[in-house]
């Protein structure tokens, strides 16, 4: 066992709180019981978020109205646009409203290449498709070089000076994935964004979070991208939304907006309040969570407190998927097991796993697992992944991701299937 193994970990005291807080945390009506590890794909949600969403969702008052139901929809948003901006850590700085996380993306990529000057745009070979694909499109409509640095194919991830080396100065915008969600590898968007304005001090920077905000703190003044992207239904929230912090100078940029409403106003059509309610129940969640390691009553230190309980427990939870137990070989010790992008440091990875069983393709894979009532995921040539794989040199791959709500014993239990699937020699 590595030496890390159980640091960090909840008591089972805790887990039991936090479990009975969620939705189907061990069974959903489609498939009964089973061993939810799939959260990339979506989180559980608690039961305060769906009550949230589900109450507001009744009420039919339109926003900027001379009545009570009209004036709680708009404290309701002003609340949800605050615990944004506590979530995020930002002092400064406006909130950008999308569909989903790709529309929000899809609206910064845009508002920034067609109107910041600049002949290219940079991104990487591991970053999603919604920034690959509103990378591609913007920057072929507004006649841009699109520049891609490369990932590492022996290690599975994008060594940094391959970034800053595709940057000059007439680079407009740098697009990066904070944390890989092919390999969990988590990347120093801090340290990308310090070196890429030595390059073009004016470069405009934005950071897809959407895979590290659910299992790690987010201090976007910290980081000092222009823009940080989250999706609130893999941060145990709920679909049909996604939002950004966005710095004053991007929120200012022209982009689509009603002429009358202010210029850093990114709402189009009424705004959505019920989203803004289910993410405060998201953030009371945190720090309920959070008062459990910390006294402070202020609302930010509690979340910091939180995630930093989430990011402590998800690291143990992967230090018993690599090393194992006495009772059962870790992935590091199988031999019919490979795993892509694993390194030594897992402290600076999400509690995401992808591989591959020996002689078994992946889709077949992910079905055994289902037989073992495992929820895990296959991805392959899709949309979603079809452009990372090629560049890592892998047609398909099984996923697995965790979150803080798992526990020991069922990385176990997925241990366990995993070496019942070795090959007989």
């Amino acid at each position: 066992m590595g030496d890390d193994f159980g640091k960090g970990l909840y008591s089972s005291q805790l887990m039991e709180e936090i479990r009975s807080k969620f939705l189907y945390v061990d069974w959903d009506p489609y498939s009964g019981k089973r061993i939810y590890l799939e959260a990339a794909s979506g989180s559980l949600r608690p039961k305060s978020v769906i009550e949230a969403m589900a109450k507001e969702t009744c009420f039919p008052d339109q926003q900027g109205r001379a009545n009570p139901g009209s004036a709680h929809s708009m404290e309701v948003t002003a609340k949800g646009i605050e615990d944004l901006m506590i979530f995020f850590g930002a002092k400064s700085g406006h909130i950008i409203p999308g569909w989903s996380s790709s529309h929000v993306i899809y609206r910064i990529t845009n508002a920034v290449l067609s109107q910041v000057p600049g002949s290219n745009v940079v991104t990487t070979g591991l970053d999603h498709a919604s920034v690959r694909s509103a990378v591609t499109q913007f920057a072929e409509k507004y006649r841009k070089e699109e520049r891609i640095a490369e990932p590492n194919r022996i290690k599975g991830s994008i060594e940094l000076d391959t970034i800053y080396e595709k940057i000059d100065k007439d680079t407009c915008f740098l697009a990066v994935i904070h944390t890989s969600n092919v390999t969990g590898e988590a990347y120093d968007v801090k340290t990308i964004v310090q070196e890429a304005r030595k390059i073009k001090p004016d470069l405009y920077i934005m950071v897809d979070g959407v895979q590290y905000s659910p299992t790690d703190l987010i201090d976007v003044e910290e980081i000092g991208a222009d823009a940080y992207v989250i999706a609130p239904y893999k941060n145990y929230g709920v679909k049909g939304c996604g939002y950004a912090h966005a710095s004053e100078r991007l929120a200012k940029l022209p982009h689509w907006k009603y002429i009358y409403k202010p210029e850093t106003s990114w709402d189009l059509g009424g705004v959505e309040h019920q989203s803004y309610a289910a993410w405060s129940a998201v953030v009371d969640y945190l720090c309920w969570l959070g008062r459990y390691f910390t006294n402070s009553g202020d609302r930010r230190k509690q979340v910091v407190a939180g995630m930093h309980s989430i990011k402590a427990h998800s690291t143990g939870l992967l230090s018993r998927l690599i090393h194992g137990t006495d009772e059962v070989a870790g992935l590091k010790d199988l031999e019919h097991v490979t795993v892509y992008g694993m390194g030594e440091e897992l402290s600076s990875r999400a509690c995401l796993v992808g591989f591959n069983l020996e002689g078994i393709e992946s889709t077949r894979g992910c079905g055994l697992y289902k037989e073992k009532k495992i929820r895990l995921h296959a991805p392959g040539q899709d949309p979603f992944f079809a452009a990372m794989l090629k560049q890592l040199g892998i047609s398909s791959f099984i996923r697995l991701s965790a979150c803080h709500y798992n526990t020991p014993e069922e990385m176990e239990e997925f241990l366990k299937a995993t070496a019942s699937f070795a090959p007989h020699k």
